[in-house]
């Protein structure tokens, strides 16, 4: 791995908004090609790029690995993971892998107000809102290269087991968040049940790719048997979608905002604006199935 790339992920530096000299260079490989950015965060993300680059023949894609501050272990799987998304597609179809992540972003929408949100919302866990800011992360750079699709892995069901943070209603408000500036959230995955198909896709079991990183929250929403459940004494539906709709959209929508007008971007003082109006995001989950104890 380039010393300059180990230097980024050890250090995560403030970076949702890539200067010019590291845009240039991007634009240059499109050589007019049609591109969408595409998350790589593990087996999903890489079989969603390549499930869709399949259907659009010719066009490109370029991989994103946002940090949020919480990972520990190896970063050793981005290499392998890019070199076999060049081989699957054409090495001419897959750019360099660019790095984003604003740890302080992070901190002010699922770290700092942990009490508040558990006295509001009655219940709380880091995941939802860190996949809005993982998909909020993609928007500056989307918007800098003039690219109108982000891929993501997104899964209702992992085999027979579900991830609170990849719930329909979870998937709609991410796709929500994204149209609000004028970019679509593919996610060509939501139907996959199975991990098996997952492998098929990829063409290469993912225990090869090598060691990823895993975060300090793992499963935090999880009963000592390991299961999620959605009923009042666990996850109510509603509070979720009054935490989602009250705070995590209203946060990263006035973060986005901010980023592209090229202001300075205080993530405190948004929250407590947020927690102080109350401003309601509301989005419409049409024809999404609502999820059940599992």
């Amino acid at each position: 791995m380039e010393e300059r790339v180990e230097r980024i992920l050890r250090d995560k530096p403030e970076r949702l908004c890539l200067d010019p000299w590291e845009l240039q260079p991007i634009l240059d490989s499109f050589s007019g090609k049609k591109a969408a950015i595409a998350e790589l965060a593990g087996r999903d993300s890489v079989a969603a790029a390549i499930k869709v680059l399949e259907e659009k023949e010719g066009e490109m894609v370029l991989p994103v690995y946002t940090y949020t501050g919480t990972e520990y272990g190896s970063f050793s799987y981005l290499e392998s993971a890019g070199e076999w998304l060049k081989g699957q597609l054409g090495r001419g179809r897959v750019g360099n892998i660019v790095l984003l992540g604003s740890p302080k972003f992070w901190h002010a929408l699922n770290g700092r107000w942990v009490r508040e949100l558990i006295r509001r919302y009655e219940f709380y866990t880091p995941c939802i809102g860190c996949h809005v800011y993982l998909h909020a992360s993609r928007i500056p750079l989307a918007k800098a290269l003039g690219v109108k699709s982000v891929i993501s892995g997104e899964r209702e069901y992992h085999d027979e087991s579900q991830k609170i943070n990849q719930i329909s209603p979870a998937i709609s408000a991410y796709r929500f968040l994204l149209s609000q500036f004028d970019v679509d959230l593919l996610t060509p995955l939501t139907g996959i049940r199975s991990t098996r198909e997952i492998d098929e896709i990829i063409g290469k079991p993912w225990e090869k790719m090598g060691e990823q990183p895993q975060c300090v929250l793992s499963g935090n929403y999880r009963d000592a048997m390991g299961n999620l459940h959605f009923d009042p004494g666990h996850f109510n539906l509603d509070r979720i979608l009054g935490y989602v709709s009250e705070f995590a959209l209203p946060v990263a929508s006035r973060v986005i905002e901010g980023l592209l007008r090229g202001q300075g971007v205080d993530y405190l003082r948004i929250t407590r604006e947020v927690l102080k109006e109350r401003p309601r995001l509301i989005w419409e989950p049409r024809g999404e199935i609502w999820p059940s104890s599992s």
